[in-house]
């Protein structure tokens, strides 16, 4: 077994939120290892939710769903078919790798104790692997999470307690990071719900598509 197939067997088996009342431990991500060398890699919040199921189950995200939300975001901003975009080098991982049971709003932000668990435990082993030049984050989960990484060594002053709305603005064009010794560029886009977000995480992926050369 590859390393990439050893990290999605840790996430299907594991219990580290058991009885957590915000995660679905039935709904798991399992994600296909890049076949191509990952040029832009984008980081998504968590698979959808489905009520109802009981058996544990690989989670209908944007690698495997064409109907996807998040998917039909990103084809329908750069203009491109998904299969195209990942044959260019485009990737995606989410922060956290099961479902989240929606809040009292309706909203599947996972709560910061769940991504600080993932993280380490799964997040920080795929994000390493695929070792990407440039990456975006949607939404507060995704940042809190790339920030998290322990060989991830931010610009100075920009830190995961820092708002969206500050980075974006202090930052527009990304941030320079280093994953270890590696150069990256972080750009930071808000999670496309609303359309203010939409618009604005529509702007932030196409200049991370551009200046990634797909």
């Amino acid at each position: 077994m590859n390393v990439w197939d050893d990290i999605q067997k840790r996430i299907w088996t594991c219990d580290a939120c058991l009885g957590h009342p915000r995660v679905q431990l039935a709904i798991r991500q399992q994600t296909p290892a890049p076949t191509v060398l990952v040029r832009l890699l984008l980081v998504g919040i968590a698979p959808p939710y489905e009520p109802g199921v009981c058996v544990r189950t690989v989670a209908k995200s944007a690698m495997n769903n064409r109907d996807d939300n998040l998917r039909t975001f990103i084809t329908e901003t750069l203009g491109r078919p998904w299969d195209d975009l990942v044959a260019r080098g485009l990737f995606l991982i989410h922060s956290v790798k099961c479902a989240i049971v929606p809040d009292e709003e309706g909203f599947q932000n996972p709560p910061n104790p769940v991504i600080d668990q993932c993280t380490p435990d799964h997040f920080a082993a795929e994000f390493e692997l695929v070792n990407a030049p440039r990456v975006v984050t949607f939404g507060k989960a995704p940042l809190r999470a790339t920030l998290s990484h322990p060989s991830v060594i931010p610009l100075q002053g920009v830190t995961k307690s820092k708002t969206l709305k500050v980075l974006i603005s202090r930052w527009p064009s990304g941030i320079a990071c280093k994953l270890g010794r590696q150069p990256f560029t972080l750009h930071v886009a808000r999670f496309p719900r609303s359309n203010a977000a939409k618009k604005q995480a529509s702007l932030v992926l196409e200049q991370a598509t551009q200046l990634a050369g797909l």
